[in-house]
Order: structure tokens, then sequence, then C-alpha cells
């Protein structure tokens, strides 16, 4: 089944369950307060452009929205690379290799095998040998993304601003990606977002006790009238996809 088909009545049958992500707001704020220079500075950068954005571009259309969102994704690498590490943006990531993965119900049995691209895999690896080459040379291959993460990676699933189709009505699809992530590299978690660059959900997916279970956040808004009355919630995305790629924070949420 390829992602964008997986239905939420697809998840629960396969015993997937979703749960709630509540961000501290105090440790929200520690993170805004720790930032380095080189941070700042993005920040600064991107909260100008991000205005700009706004003023220049017509935000009925995918390709608006995801100036936006590849602005934040490029400032996160920026912000993340150091000299020993790098940060890799991989559009049209495949997961699932083959005919797919495999995710049953443990009780009932019903299957699902789920397949097909993410929009972005980000990836920090390790800037030694080829690693590098592996992930950004023109026409290389990927197969070896997973490993040269080592577990330091997350997803996010880009969609428009849309009136028709609210953000929530993509979740299903971008749970799924995560459970192929999850059990492709065998991690024992994976993180991922969905966003159309103006609302970002955060989610945590946890294989707990043979289970499959999402803890899904509320959605964080970067409107065109909360960019230009503060840089406050811009500050606040960027941290966490930072925290997304390399988590390092404690007690920065609670899962209900």
């Amino acid at each position: 089944m390829i992602f964008s088909t997986v239905a939420l009545e697809d998840l629960k049958k396969a015993g997937v369950t979703r749960k709630r992500l509540v961000f501290v707001p105090a440790k929200i704020t520690e993170l805004t307060k720790g930032l380095t220079t080189k941070a700042e500075a993005e920040i600064i950068d991107l909260h100008s452009r991000i205005k700009k954005i706004y003023a220049r571009v017509n935000m009925d259309f995918e390709p608006g929205s995801r100036m936006i969102l590849d602005a934040i994704l490029l400032a996160l690498a920026e912000i993340a690379s150091t000299q020993q590490k790098g940060v890799a943006i991989l559009p049209e990531m495949r997961i699932a290799p083959g005919d797919g993965v495999q995710v049953s119900h443990p009780i009932s049995g019903y299957e699902l095998w789920l397949s097909g691209n993410v929009d972005y895999a980000i990836i920090e690896y390790e800037d030694v040998m080829d690693n590098k080459d592996r992930l950004l040379a023109p026409g290389g291959s990927r197969d070896d993304a997973f490993e040269i993460a080592n577990g330091s990676l997350f997803l996010v699933e880009a969609k428009r601003q849309s009136l028709e189709q609210n953000l929530i009505s993509y979740i299903p699809e971008a749970v799924s990606q995560a459970i192929a992530l999850l059990k492709s590299a065998n991690l024992p978690e994976a993180r991922f977002c969905l966003s159309d660059g103006q609302r970002w959900i955060f989610f945590i997916l946890k294989s707990e006790n043979g289970s499959l279970t999402y803890y899904e956040s509320a959605i964080r808004r970067l409107s065109r009238d909360i960019v230009e009355d503060s840089d406050l919630p811009l500050r606040e995305i960027v941290q966490l996809v930072c925290e997304w790629l390399n988590p390092i924070a404690t007690d920065l949420f609670v899962l209900l």
C-alpha cells in the first residue's frame, strides 16, 4: 500500500494507536534561550527571509508554502552542521525497499504492506570517509543513508495549505512513513513532522511491547500575522526541528 493511500482505519486495524505529545512551555523557552551565536544569526536571517516570502509570494499553491518549509530546513542544516558532522536533506527519499514493510495486528493478524517515498529525510552524519558523497553526490545511491545516519534522522511530510483538506487528514500518510522508517532502519523510535510551512505537527512513533504507538503534538503555527508580530514562534519551531534531528533536551514534553 502506497503511503498516500493509507487511511486512519487501516492503521487502527493494524493495531497502531494514537496518543498525545504535549510540549512543556518552560522547556521550550529554555531551548530558545540557549542559542549559539551561529544559530542566533541563522534565525535572524530566516525570520527576515520568511517575511519577504510572505510579502512577495502567493501562498494559495503548494510551492509558496514549500518556500517557507525549505527555508526552515536549510536553516536547520546550517545550525546543526559542525566541522565533524554534517546534515543532509534528501528529498523524495524512498523508505521501504522491495515490496514494502509489513505491519500487522498482534491479535487479529490484519496486515499492511507499506511502501513509497517521503518528501524529506533529514539526516545527520559523521563527515568522514565518503559519507557526504554517498548522501549528496548527484545521481548517487541512497541505499546506505539509514546506516550512515546511525539513528540521527527524522522525516518531514510536506503538504500545501488548503481550505478543502485539513492538515490533520494527512496524518495517516505521515505515520505510515514513520512506521516504514522504524522497521527498515530497526529503530526503537522514529521522529517526524507534518507541515505545510505555516503549520507544524510534531510526532514520535514508538514500538512498545510489540505494538506501535504514535504521539501527536498540537499544531504550532507560523502564519503571516504571527511572523510579522514576533520571531519567537519561529525560534521555537527551529529549535524543535533541531531537537527532532538530534534529541538532547530532557523533560521537553510529556507523553499522554
